[in-house]
């Protein structure tokens, strides 16, 4: 008889996700079932996972999820830091675009490039060689 990945969840003390993820990663070998889920074999299963012989208080929390719940008191600093951490960077992001601005408002006020200014490359070439055949 297989199991289902919920019955797989079960019976192992582990959350939903985390059996799916080991079937997904090549763990534990599952069958697809034909409305999407997957088919576990007991001993598959039982081979990476350990079997668990009562669900008691410890297990059931374990169950709905893998992620701890922290105190209030724990976690309001970290959301200030997050908070202050987005204003940062929106000021960031403010001063980068008044930089780009600049940058755009300063290369249009550059004035055209004339053919006095641009010195091709092979004249100066050319002109180096001229000169030096003259002094020899």
């Amino acid at each position: 008889m297989k199991l289902s990945a919920n019955e797989a969840a079960k019976r192992t003390g582990k959350s939903v996700p985390t059996i799916t993820r080991a079937i997904k990663s090549g763990k534990i070998s599952a069958e697809k079932s034909g409305s999407g889920g997957y088919l576990i074999d007991p001993a598959e299963l039982f081979r990476v996972f350990p079997a668990v012989a009562k669900l008691n208080a410890e297990t059931l929390p374990m169950l709905k999820s893998e992620t701890p719940r922290l105190p209030p008191s724990e976690t309001h600093p970290l959301q200030e830091k997050v908070a202050s951490l987005e204003a940062a960077l929106a000021d960031a992001k403010a001063e980068r675009d008044e930089w780009r601005y600049q940058a755009k408002r300063l290369a249009m006020a550059l004035p055209a490039p004339t053919s006095e200014t641009i010195v091709m490359p092979r004249q100066r070439m050319w002109a180096r060689l001229f000169a030096r055949a003259k002094k020899d």
